[in-house]
């Protein structure tokens, strides 16, 4: 109901509009027209007035002051006419593409808006039916040891799903609404370690961090939300690779003395089409009715948000022969 709703209010949007572009074009060209007649008409009149006073030769006639006067003034009126159709056009032109990328950024920000709502309520009805289901289980079962240890475990891991579900949403709302960062010189070293034991308890591949040095740090770095950033992206590589493949993450200090993280898997690759709106809030590739895999659309928002503020970069680009490469620069001396 409400996709017909929009397919007619976007088919009366373009008629309305062309409606607009033919009648200003029909309406300028009537004025050009009339111009013209009138132009037409007091020649005529001209002429007659100056064959009563003897004048039959028309070459005199079109040499004349009141002649050459009339023309002059008839062809300012008609460059008037085109000049002012010619603006107007120019624009109603501008003005309608500034609607339509307006319309396309409100439907845009709406299906975004739909896909969190239906990936937030999976994401929240899922792990709460599994923990209530949980405690029926608890209530009306004698369980033994080790299915009590085994479903406690599940409900815990669901119980840290919600957690991290409230956190990211919390954290969102803070970075758009000023987040006090905590800056202070960090070890990029450790903060990389910590999130690979993390992340390690959770995939069967191998995480390999590629550094000789043991302590290069961020002179101003907020700890927080750099783990944040990183796991973020390590959860993502992990989520979307099989889980017998590698992750490469790389740490370099580069000539401005800058240093950039890298992170690399080798899973199916970001579509070009879709890297340019990886990072915009809520967005998730693909069709959220169908999707399988969990999320919120909130993490590498967040994350950009966080390297903006460490007066950052992040980019993704191509790994070889397959996957993604997520690239955080992050400057010493800003």
């Amino acid at each position: 109901m409400k996709k017909n709703k929009s397919i007619k209010a976007e088919i009366l949007f373009y008629f309305v509009i062309t409606y607009v572009m033919v009648a200003g074009g029909w309406w300028s060209y009537l004025l050009y027209i009339k111009n013209e007649d009138a132009n037409s008409a007091k020649k005529e009149l001209l002429w007659c007035k100056m064959k009563t006073e003897g004048i039959t030769d028309r070459q005199v006639f079109l040499k004349s002051n009141e002649y050459t006067k009339l023309e002059t003034e008839y062809n300012k009126q008609k460059w008037m006419i085109i000049s002012e159709s010619a603006v107007l056009l120019i624009l109603a032109l501008f003005g309608i593409w500034r609607i339509a990328k307006s319309r396309q950024r409100e439907l845009a920000l709406a299906n975004q808006q739909r896909n969190f709502l239906l990936s937030i309520t999976h994401e929240l009805k899922s792990p709460i039916a599994t923990i209530k289901l949980t405690l029926d289980t608890f209530k009306t079962r004698q369980l033994n040891k080790e299915q009590s240890d085994m479903l406690t475990e599940n409900a815990l891991a669901d119980t840290d799903r919600l957690n991290k579900l409230v956190e990211d949403l919390l954290l969102a709302a803070r970075v758009d609404g000023g987040y006090q960062y905590n800056f202070e010189e960090v070890n990029l070293i450790e903060i990389i370690e910590e999130c690979i034991i993390i992340t390690a308890k959770h995939y069967t591949g191998e995480i390999l961090f590629d550094n000789k040095s043991q302590n290069i740090s961020l002179k101003k770095g907020d700890k927080a939300t750099l783990i944040y950033v990183i796991l973020n992206i390590l959860e993502n590589a992990i989520k979307y690779t099989n889980h017998s493949s590698k992750i490469l993450i790389n740490l370099s200090t580069k000539k401005d003395n800058s240093l950039c993280i890298e992170i690399k898997d080798f899973g199916p690759g970001i579509p070009k089409a879709e890297r340019e709106n990886i990072f915009n809030k809520f967005y998730r590739i693909g069709n959220e009715d169908t999707r399988k895999t969990k999320g919120t659309g909130l993490g590498l928002y967040i994350a950009e948000q966080v390297v903006i503020a460490h007066k950052g970069s992040i980019t993704v680009s191509d790994n070889y022969p397959t996957g993604t490469v997520f690239s955080i620069l992050l400057p010493q001396n800003k």
